[in-house]
């Protein structure tokens, strides 16, 4: 079916978006907050030919998703740019989902972590949320989930370095370090290392896929051992998550603090820190909301950690 070439006319790309208002009867857009706005004010130049052309346009967007400059399409926009057209409007507000177990408590529990006042998790049936100590400890929960049948999967903040020219053979770059206090109590770390995940696939000399492509990391045999980033991620969902907060995103002195130095994302690490703030706290949020059953946070900051165990109860049966 979706190689057919009808069932390609159903799922047009972004870029065909102009051409397709030209012909569509009705549209429906997923996604629309992460429509380049090419330079423009107002609508983007393909939202903008929707709005003008298409008899029936659906559009979905949270504007709480735009994670980068160039982003930004709003509701305010599509309302304005309507009524200049003529073009009846009306705006629905989705309070439901299936992602995250569908619980409201937990989706609201991330926004008032990140946009309002964080408040502890008194828990909700179907859900379960909890930290992990450090990244070995999520790791482990990571591999045993795995080992139990289910979709379980780390993704970070992109903090570490990512490099095009990464070597294929005969495994993957360990791209993220992370230094980690010793257990035991004694002096000095342990380092926990991991690999992005892979852009494409990377199989064996015997055929075993050591790392699926980018775009099944999150279904496919061995995307748990790579992590992902909100690039990976975003539009995805798997059983268990786990995220690693990077040094990007603090929390200080009772309030979140952005670092856009300690990026690795080259569209990102030169904004001055309170416009990063925006995109990171966007950033988690998608990270945080993609796991269905289960989620587990580790921050590589101590004071967040703490602040993130003060929440989340880390001696309740949820946390690792």
């Amino acid at each position: 079916m979706i190689g057919h070439s009808a069932a390609r006319e159903l799922f047009p790309g972004i870029g065909t978006l102009r051409s397709t208002a030209q012909r569509a009867g009705a549209l429906v857009i997923d996604e629309a907050q992460r429509i380049n706005r090419g330079g423009s004010r107002g609508l983007p130049p393909d939202l903008e030919a929707v709005v003008k052309k298409v008899p029936l346009a659906v559009i979905f967007l949270d504007e709480r998703q735009i994670i980068r400059p160039g982003e930004g399409t709003t509701v305010e926009e599509i309302r304005t740019a309507a009524r200049s057209l003529g073009r009846t409007h009306h705006h629905l507000e989705l309070t439901g989902s299936f992602r995250c177990a569908g619980s409201a408590a937990y989706t609201h529990w991330v926004d008032d972590l990140l946009y309002g006042t964080p408040s502890p998790w008194t828990g909700h049936d179907g859900y379960d949320l909890g930290t992990a100590a450090d990244p070995f400890a999520l790791q482990e929960w990571i591999e045993q989930a795995t080992a139990d049948g289910h979709t379980a999967r780390t993704a970070a903040g992109f903090c570490w370095p990512w490099p095009r020219d990464r070597p294929r053979a005969p495994a993957l770059p360990l791209d993220i370090r992370i230094e980690v206090p010793s257990s035991t109590g004694a002096r000095g770390t342990r380092v926990w290392e991991a690999a992005w995940n892979a852009s494409t696939a990377l199989t064996a000399p015997d055929g075993t896929v050591l790392a699926p492509t980018s775009q099944l990391w999150a279904t496919h045999t061995g995307g748990h051992q790579q992590i992902g980033c909100i690039y990976t991620a975003q539009g995805l969902e798997y059983h268990h998550a786990g995220i690693i907060i990077g040094p990007d995103l603090t929390w200080t002195n009772g309030r979140w603090t952005a670092h856009p130095h300690q990026s690795r994302d080259e569209t990102l690490r030169g904004l001055p820190p309170e416009q990063y703030l925006r995109y990171a706290l966007n950033i988690y949020r998608v990270l945080l909301t993609r796991g269905t059953h289960t989620t587990r946070i580790h921050s590589t900051h101590p004071e967040t950690q703490h602040h993130l165990n003060t929440l989340i109860r880390p001696g309740g049966p949820a946390a690792v």
